[in-house]
């Protein structure tokens, strides 16, 4: 498989070396780089998009003009509408598009991914000095999708508490509660944990190795692309309806 890689930041380089690995990577270019001379100089298979996501619907929207296939890094766009436009424009030009909901990979998940629930958690702490993406495109989105894998209920804000590296957020749905609890300021390592009811999920480090499972998986054309589409769009939608219910829970909590 040949593959093209725009985006060269701390996931980018992380994606590279695994392309380097397992397939024929030909290029590798930069968001600011003129991506239309880029695409019709390389005939590849697929294109990794792995550049800030403000920059992923005008290179995604370049991408499938060309008629290339994208693996584009989470989250495919911050916006639903725009989100849709996208998957409609691949199919109309018969490009295959995969967005990297990279958690459902993870063996923790798979592991437990058929447990019935009545209360779940999220936390995530880790210290980030440098990387300020918002809260709810670097991390909640993460857990949004696996949320979402879990359960197909029809979540609403409870309450939200938003700082610059903090979150705090409960979602729920008649008699089910899903909290959210993000530190970016945290000083003792890295922890991701999931808890589900009483069973505590530790991800703070994969007991596989995802992105590489994806890259075959692609490659050998072994991926579900219209379940990948439907847990993509319902987690922007989600995302979406959060953000803006939490705007409206912090005005009418201000004192």
């Amino acid at each position: 498989m040949k593959t093209l890689l725009i985006g060269n930041g701390y996931w980018g380089s992380i994606v590279r070396e695994k392309l380097k690995e397992h397939t024929q990577l030909l290029y590798i270019a930069n968001s600011t780089d003129n991506i239309d001379d880029v695409l019709k100089k390389f005939d590849v298979d697929y294109v990794f998009v792995c550049t800030p996501t403000d920059t992923h619907y005008d290179i995604v929207k370049k991408c499938i003009s060309h008629h290339k296939n994208v693996f584009c890094e989470k989250p495919f766009t911050g916006d639903f509408i725009k989100a849709n436009e996208l998957y409609d424009m691949s199919e109309k030009n018969g490009v295959k598009l995969f967005v990297d909901n990279i958690f459902l990979y993870r063996g923790e998940y798979v592991n437990n991914s058929k447990k019935p629930l009545k209360n779940i958690k999220f936390i995530w702490n880790k210290y980030e000095d440098k990387f300020k993406e918002n809260l709810f495109n670097t991390l909640l989105y993460h857990d949004l999708y696996l949320l979402l894998g879990l359960s197909n209920n029809d979540w609403s804000v409870k309450d939200c508490n938003v700082l610059d590296d903090r979150l705090t957020l409960t979602l729920f749905d008649e008699d089910l509660k899903s909290e959210f609890n993000y530190d970016r300021t945290y000083l003792n390592g890295k922890e991701k944990k999931i808890i589900i009811d009483d069973v505590l999920i530790d991800f703070s480090n994969p007991l596989n190795d995802p992105l590489s499972e994806i890259i075959n998986d692609l490659k050998n054309n072994n991926i579900e692309f219209n379940d990948n589409k439907k847990i993509t769009l319902k987690t922007i939608k989600l995302l979406n309806k959060i953000q803006n219910e939490c705007l409206l829970y912090s005005s009418r909590h201000i004192k």
